[in-house]
């Protein structure tokens, strides 16, 4: 019996409450004061959205704010529920409408309206198809592709002719076989090494041996129990296996030898590389602060250093943006400490004169001369926006494409003033004294740089490093640089 049979057959003076209203069970659990049922629990005259659009009927705005009830599934979490009797009848759909959803549940092979929408013939078309196309398969040759009216056998599906050609291959592989099996493989050797009525007998049941993928097999495959070479000529051949054997390890062991040598000259190279940069005088370190890790951080702290770790710049920068409370809180430099403090354009020159001519060595360069490429070209950017605001008032007309051509420009001055810098890197080499090695990546680890994440410390720390790497060679390069300086003072 229906739950509507059963709620008409309630008489109007009897006062129990109507089945279809009552829910089936307790709820699970309450959102904000709105039950929440477990599946089949809830009221059963409530109905799901989905439920009361299949009905034709749409849930009103006051129902989606205001569910009466929900309930709990796997995949969907809580699921709202409302009364259809408050929901409103769906407008009847248009007739065009009504045309293009039928044609999309029409097959278009058999012409038939499908229950689902249809991408291309329906399920029947299709099996219909595919019975027909195996049909075809079937009474066409393999070989030749000839098309007959009876199917061909079954076992080889060729026609007399293919069938033919086919065995003729088959003796053929066999054949080769027989001999390749039973005839020593040594070079020039022809000794009857077995019978070929067994190979043939034990072919029969190893068919799989002649297909084509099998050539390569060791020589326990091809004929168990039979040496593929006659004793002579299986001494000849592990006398020459061993030879090449030994010239391989040869070859391994000097370039073993070869690529340690490269490796420990590499490494003499980096001492003397970094003993030497200590005491050249054209050498400076620089590091930068910045606002981010991202390809638009600006620089807000910057350093240079000279070899013997003298402070030849310090200053912090305004970014002209805010500094991001997670970078702040790395290098502790806030937006409120950039109050009043220079930009980049108004130290550009300065550190234009420091770096000229010298050696400019940085921590990961790569990331620094980014974040100097970056504020280079906004520099010359803001030069060439006044240069285009100039010619706006001269002429009273602005300029096509002004912002294509400044930034285009802009970025050719930043390049020319980086190509006229030299700058090194330290943390590779660093890292490759260090050697940490990962397998992961296929090569040492970068080490980190413990300077305190401001920028003359890093610098420090950058001279440290290159003290660490350079012990070796110190005494020596010192004992050169002080003798160099002596001559000088001869000469003068």
């Amino acid at each position: 019996m229906s739950t509507t049979t059963a709620t008409e057959q309630i008489p109007s003076s009897r006062t129990e409450a109507d089945p279809a209203r009552v829910a089936k069970g307790k709820p699970l659990d309450h959102t904000a004061g709105v039950p929440v049922y477990s599946w089949g629990q809830a009221p059963p005259y409530l109905r799901t959205k989905t439920q009361l659009v299949a009905d034709r009927l749409n849930v009103t705005e006051e129902q989606e704010a205001a569910p009466l009830a929900y309930v709990r599934t796997r995949d969907y979490g809580d699921v709202p529920l409302h009364d259809p009797a408050a929901a409103e009848k769906m407008r009847p759909l248009p007739s065009a409408t009504k045309a293009k959803m039928l044609a999309r549940r029409t097959c278009p092979e058999c012409g038939k309206v499908r229950q689902a929408i249809l991408r291309g013939p329906c399920s029947a078309c299709r099996e219909r198809a595919e019975k027909e196309r195996q049909r075809l398969l079937a009474r066409t040759c393999a070989g030749c592709s000839t098309v007959r009216e009876r199917p061909y056998p079954k076992e080889h599906r060729r026609c007399a002719g293919c069938r033919q050609e086919q065995l003729e291959k088959k003796r053929t592989r066999v054949e080769a076989w027989l001999v390749e099996v039973t005839v020593c493989a040594g070079d020039g050797c022809t000794k009857r090494r077995g019978s070929k009525k067994a190979a043939r007998a034990y072919l029969k049941e190893h068919d799989w041996l002649l297909r084509p993928e099998r050539t390569d097999l060791p020589d326990s495959m091809w004929w168990p129990g039979w040496a593929r070479r006659c004793p002579p000529c299986k001494t000849a051949y592990d006398a020459e296996q061993e030879r090449r054997q030994a010239e391989n390890q040869t070859r391994y062991e000097r370039e073993e030898k070869e690529r340690r040598e490269a490796e420990a000259r590499a490494a003499d190279e980096r001492k003397r590389w970094a003993a030497a940069a200590l005491v050249d005088s054209d050498v400076l370190v620089l590091d930068t602060e910045t606002t981010g890790l991202d390809e638009d951080a600006r620089i807000v702290e910057l350093a240079v250093l000279n070899s013997r770790g003298e402070v030849l710049l310090d200053t912090l920068l305004d970014p002209g943006v805010p500094v991001p409370d997670d970078a702040a809180a790395i290098h502790g430099i806030t937006t409120e400490a950039l109050s009043g403090a220079r930009t980049f354009s108004d130290v550009l020159v300065q550190l234009t004169g420091l770096l000229d001519g010298k050696r400019c060595l940085i921590y990961n360069k790569w990331y620094d001369v980014a974040r100097l490429r970056h504020e280079l070209t906004l520099h010359y950017l803001d030069r060439a926006a006044r240069e285009a605001a100039e010619e706006t008032v001269s002429t009273g007309t602005v300029p096509e494409d002004v912002r294509e051509r400044s930034l285009s420009w802009a970025r050719e001055q930043a390049a020319a003033w980086l190509d006229a810098m030299t700058f090194e890197d330290v943390m590779t080499p660093y890292s490759d004294w260090v050697g940490d090695w990962s397998e992961y990546h296929g090569n040492n680890r970068w080490q980190p740089l413990n300077g305190g994440h401001r920028a003359a410390g890093d610098c420090r720390a950058v001279l440290d490093c290159l003290r660490s790497m350079g012990r070796d060679y110190a005494h020596e390069y010192a004992t050169a640089a002080a003798g160099a300086g002596a001559m000088s003072e001869g000469v003068n």
